[in-house]
Order: structure tokens, then sequence, then C-alpha cells
């Protein structure tokens, strides 16, 4: 009756999600491990079975919990990036240039601590990585799609040689959400080429096992980005009717002087 009297006081189905949250965080049901039986969480929740199914789904969606066929539901053993990442899209669907700017501001205090990891712990294979993808990068500076791409991969890089499962999961969504205005900043010759002096700074630091200096000369490059945002944001149009804001991606297209991609339907005339 404890159980059924702490449900009663909220939603039923956010009642049972946080119940069985509770009891992961505690370590009664632990990662990759099984959960009760449908009929046994029913029974000691005093729930239906529709209530039930939803909180599950919930957790399912949430990336807490799993369904694997003919093995019913475990506890997940890994974080899930995507659902981290959906925390993101109403940040980015405000189109408000103040919150990307504070998530420009976040990127680079993660990623110059994951640079500094990168330089402690990176392997030979980790070096090769890099290496690779600069090699790379030299040869598409000329192509600014191809660039982009390679700058996005350079930052993962630096996410995954960290050693450290939260931060790469943190920068896969961050970087993600950053990628595309990063590749519109490829579009700019002058931007690739001061991306690529500072990629091999911070890969030297890194492959020097140069702690002091490599979170330092990351923070750097990322600041001139920041720098970018925040004179945009300066210059900011906000239209007269409603104050709805322009796409950030079109006033950063502006101010860089890179232009506007063709419509699909001017792409059919």
């Amino acid at each position: 009756m404890e159980i059924q009297s702490r449900l009663s006081k909220i939603s039923t189905a956010d009642a049972v999600v946080n119940y069985i949250k509770q009891r992961i965080e505690g370590g009664t049901f632990k990662p990759g491990e099984k959960l009760p039986s449908e009929r046994l969480l029913q029974k000691e929740l005093v729930v239906s079975r529709f209530t039930l199914r939803e909180a599950l789904a919930r957790l399912s969606a949430l990336g807490i919990i799993k369904t694997l066929h003919g093995k019913g539901t475990i506890v997940a053993r890994e974080m899930n990036s995507s659902t981290l990442a959906d925390a993101f899209i109403p940040l980015f669907a405000n189109q408000s240039i103040k919150d990307i700017i504070d998530f420009f501001e976040a990127r680079l205090l993660i990623e110059g601590e994951a640079a500094v990891l990168s330089a402690r712990r990176r392997s030979d294979e980790d070096v090769r990585r890099f290496e690779a993808i600069l090699a790379d990068s030299r040869q598409a500076i000329n192509d600014p799609d191809r660039y982009g791409e390679l700058d996005f991969l350079f930052h993962m890089q630096i996410a995954q040689s960290s050693g450290n499962v939260f931060l790469q999961n943190m920068m896969g969504c961050v970087n993600e959400y950053t990628r595309r205005y990063m590749q519109v900043l490829a579009h700019s010759e002058i931007n690739r080429n001061a991306s690529i002096v500072a990629h091999e700074e911070i890969y030297k630091c890194i492959k020097e096992r140069d702690t002091s200096k490599a979170g330092i000369v990351t923070r750097k490059h990322l600041s001139r980005v920041l720098a970018i945002m925040e004179k945009l944001e300066a210059e900011q149009k906000i239209a007269d009717s409603g104050g709805e804001l322009s796409s950030v991606l079109d006033l950063l297209r502006k101010k860089e002087g890179i232009p506007m991609p063709r419509s699909k339907s001017k792409q059919r005339q």
C-alpha cells in the first residue's frame, strides 16, 4: 500500500517511470540485467497493463531500458547519445542567436577539457587517425563541403581520443548540432585557412602529450568561432511583424559573404 500511495500522488505512468529509475539508480535493477516481468511489476505497483507499458515505452525512448526480442526488457548498459541530442532540439528550434552562442560556449569548455585528456591518453592509433584527417583536410582546402565534413571529423576525434565515454557522447551531440554552422563557415576561404592552422597546432599538442597547452590552443580555436557568432548577434535583424528572427544560418551566411543556397523550387526551374 505504501507504493500505491506514492503512485497516486502524481500521474501513474510518471510515477512508474520514477519508481523504475530510482531502482536503477539504487542498484536494484543493474545495467544489462532483465527487469522483472510485466506481470510481476503490475502486481508490485498495482497498476494496469496499459499504464505499465506506457511507462516502459517512455523509459525506452529515454534510452534507459531496451527491449530485446526473445530476451525481454533489460536495463541499458550505455548512454543513449541520440536521446541526449533530442534535449537540444528546442534550443535550436527557437532560432535565437543568444541560445546558439550559449551552446558554442559550452562546446568551448567541454572540448577544451577533452583536448587535455586526449593529450594525456591518446594512443598511437589516435595519432594516425588525426594525421589521416589532417592529410585529407589539406587536400580538401579548396573544397568547402568536403573540408567542412573533415572539420567535424577532427573535432570528433578529439572526443574519441579523450578516453572519456561521457565526453564522447556529449561532444557527439554538441558537434552534431554545431556541424551545420561549421559547414557554413567552411565556405569562407579565410575560415578554412585559419581552421587548418589551428588543427595542426592542436594535433601537435596532442601528439606531444602537451597537456598544459592542448586545452589553451583548442579553446583559442573555438573562441574564434564564438567571436563570429557574437558579432552576428550584435548585427542580427528582427522582422517587424511578430519579432520573428530570420534563420540564424542565413544571417551567418550573409555576414560571411557566403551565397544563399538555392531553394528546391528555384533549382527545378
